[in-house]
This record gives C-alpha cells, structure tokens and sequence, in this order.
C-alpha cells in the first residue's frame, strides 16, 4: 500500500505542470503588446497635439491587430497547459509569476 501511494505521488509529480514554463510562455504572448503598447502612447500624443485623426485611427487598428495575436497566443496556451486551464489556482500562480519575470512597463508591475 504504500509503495501504491509513493508510486502515485511520484507520478502526480511528474504529471504537474510547470508553472515557470508557463509564465515564461505567456511573457512571451504579451512582448508584442507590451512593445506595441509603448510605441502607440508615444505617437498616440503627437497625433494628438497634431489633430492627426487618420494616425489616431491607424495606431488603434495596429494595437488591436497585435491584440488579437495576443488573445490567440493565450489560447495556444491554455490548449498547452490544459492542467493549469482548468485550476483557478494554478492560474493565479502563473499570472503572479508571469507579473514578476515581465512586469508590465506601462504601470510598472
């Protein structure tokens, strides 16, 4: 019996997902808005002190194209870890984790 329960716990360790690979992954969906989101609040205030409404409208159509690329990475992720998916506590850690190696620049965490 209790080689039954180290065999199940041996493997229920093994089959646990790593949440630090999955942090690193979704740092790496959120590069590009992290980047694009940057750049488009730069341009967004000189298109503004310009009046210059077709830049304005230009910069929202790029932020929601790299948004999308965004949303679809996170499904990508949510297929890879289908572990972590299902568990709202596992979530919770990677986003914590995730806010750690890449702290959003626009607020600082």
């Amino acid at each position: 019996m209790t080689a039954c329960l180290g065999l199940l716990s041996t493997s229920q360790l093994m089959a646990a997902p790593d949440l630090t690979k999955a942090a690193t992954d979704a740092c790496k969906c959120l590069e590009a808005p992290y980047a694009q989101t940057a750049i488009a609040m730069d341009a967004a205030k000189t298109a503004q002190q310009s009046g210059d409404m077709a830049k304005l409208l230009e910069l929202q159509q790029q932020m929601m194209a790299v948004l999308q690329a965004s949303t679809d990475c996170f499904e990508a992720l949510s297929k890879k870890y289908p572990k972590i998916d299902k568990d709202d506590e596992l979530k919770k850690q990677v986003s914590d984790l995730t806010q750690k190696m890449c702290p959003n620049p626009m607020t600082g965490s």
